[in-house]
């Protein structure tokens, strides 16, 4: 990207600064208000079924309704949840969780270990199709001795399966209410969580959920509705924040100045488990080059795209996953901006003319920022990019000619993209930012990036009972993935949360879960 670009960039900020300075007054009445919570979020809603998840969005708002075996705490520590304790034998080839007693359904079923079992079973059942199969690969065979007793016995041994179990698709839903609604569970779901689902507009893109009363955990929410909308325009949304006719929502890069300059909205900022970055199809020319893939992520000068394009909001990847992670490598060399170096190796692999390619990317949002700022970084090197635009609606959903969930890969067929932009919450955990997204044959595995000692080592670690030897074989594998460059590492995420005044005792999770335990409502 050509530098004098960016002040065009910084003044249409400007522009919008000043337009949504002038925001109206709260337009909710007290009655509308009263025990109710608006919650404004941007991304795609599809599913409340977990075999079927594809985005975050999804796990954000489904967790609300199903809850899980085990969960991350807001400090990163892997806590009971519907299971009060576990075990595990010697060579973590077998679980034993223990479930809590007396916890109901929302349909008023006891929640049992048949429950979960049927549940991971359906999950493994090829026919299902679930999206996260492949996390269950492991698995050899399910068991329930007794109603509260639920035993995994692992084909393959796996020291880190609990945290497999934290993630939102292990989540479980009543068997009766699967029995009664079948495949439409996705639209009308029945958990254990502390809120129980009411109704789905999904023309509007509007989710009603109230008051679980018969919470196993007690009375630890004073919210008695929660009303989800979905707002994807970020100036529309951050509006309606300031006019109080959403409680809660994110707020854009851009717009931060301006919940910051507002008396009404608290702005609360923390990391975010999260990167963004630009794929590479490994398989396909010229991105079966190593030396092309390098040369385009020394192109890229990524700390002044998040100072002028994302506002300073971010900090630029080093790496596939945060540096918050007590794995990260910080020791390997990463790439810096150096577009000579990158004409060298483009040179080297025989581009010195220049190459044309095709990215896809998303209509809005910071998918289409970044890939902007790339086309433009990429061009002064001589990379021609064409960018091919879908609807956010339908982005991830154009994946699926060319990597269908059904296993099979065509890296080559025509009409693939040679380039993406994608973008990952990876939880608590650098197994699960590293094994969907690197593993060969991993349906989230959209650069289709296969390297043998990438698989193995993926494999290996899961058995690794001590924490500092798994450590030690994460930070092999950040050295083998940064300098194979399947990605240009772009930019891990800052949470901005705009949150009206009247909302007191909520906090940013780090994760991007939306917890409400202990959130209380005031009148303004």
């Amino acid at each position: 990207m050509r530098r004098h670009l960016l002040p065009a960039l910084l003044l249409a900020a400007l522009t919008t600064t000043l337009l949504l300075a002038t925001g109206c007054a709260d337009e909710r009445t007290a009655e509308q208000r009263s025990g109710k919570l608006v919650y404004g979020f941007d991304e795609n809603m599809k599913t409340f079924d977990p075999a079927h998840q594809v985005y975050a969005q999804e796990s954000t708002i489904i967790h609300l309704v199903l809850e899980t075996l085990v969960r991350w705490s807001d400090d990163l520590v892997l806590e009971p949840w519907l299971a009060e304790s576990w075990e595990v034998n010697e060579d973590c080839s077998k679980w034993t969780f223990h479930l809590r007693p007396d916890v109901r359904f929302h349909d008023g079923t006891p929640l049992t270990s048949a429950a979960f079992k049927s549940q991971f079973e359906r999950l493994m059942d090829p026919e299902t199709a679930a999206t996260r199969a492949n996390r269950l690969v492991d698995i050899g065979s399910i068991e329930a001795p007794d109603d509260l007793t639920l035993v995994f016995n692992l084909a393959n041994p796996n020291c880190v399966f609990a945290e497999l179990l934290a993630s939102t698709w292990a989540a479980v839903y009543s068997p009766a209410a699967f029995e009664k609604y079948g495949a439409d569970i996705a639209r009308n779901p029945v958990g254990t969580g502390p809120f129980t689902f009411v109704s789905w507009d999904q023309t509007k893109m509007e989710i009603a959920l109230e008051k679980n009363p018969d919470y196993w955990r007690g009375d630890v929410i004073a919210i008695e509705r929660l009303d989800l909308v979905q707002v994807k325009e970020n100036t529309t949304r951050l509006t309606l924040l300031e006019q109080g006719m959403i409680d809660v929502g994110k707020v854009s890069a851009e717009h931060v100045p301006v919940a910051r300059g507002n008396p009404d909205v608290q702005l609360m900022s923390a990391p975010y488990l999260a990167i963004v970055y630009i794929g590479f199809n490994c398989q396909r020319p010229p991105f079966d080059d190593v030396r092309v893939r390098q040369a385009c992520n020394y192109a890229v000068n990524k700390q002044d795209m998040i100072e002028f394009v994302f506002f300073g909001v971010g900090e630029p990847a080093k790496g596939p996953f945060p540096t918050v992670l007590p794995a990260f490598n910080d020791e390997i060399e990463y790439y810096d901006y150096n577009p000579e170096k990158a004409r060298a190796l483009l040179k080297e692999a025989g581009y010195e003319n220049g190459v044309d390619v095709v990215m896809w990317t998303q209509e809005t949002g910071s998918y289409r920022k970044i890939s902007e700022a790339t086309v433009g970084y990429l061009k002064e090197v001589g990379v021609n990019v064409e960018m091919v635009v879908y609807d956010n609606g339908v982005y991830w959903d154009k994946f699926d000619e060319y990597m269908p969930i059904t296993g099979e890969r065509y890296p080559l067929k025509d009409g693939c993209y040679d380039m993406y932009v994608g973008g990952w919450a990876g939880g608590e955990a650098p197994q699960y930012f590293l094994e969907p997204l690197f593993m060969g044959g991993s349906y989230s595995n959209a650069s289709f990036y296969d390297v043998p000692e990438v698989n193995r080592l993926l494999m290996e670690v899961k058995n690794y009972p001590d924490p500092a030897d798994r450590d030690a074989a994460f930070k092999r594998l950040q050295e083998i993935i940064v300098g194979d460059a399947p990605w240009i590492f772009g930019y891990y995420s800052q949470q901005n949360v705009g949150v009206r005044n009247r909302v007191k005792g909520f906090k940013v999770n780090t994760s991007g879960w939306l917890r409400l335990e202990g959130v209380t409502l005031e009148d303004e």
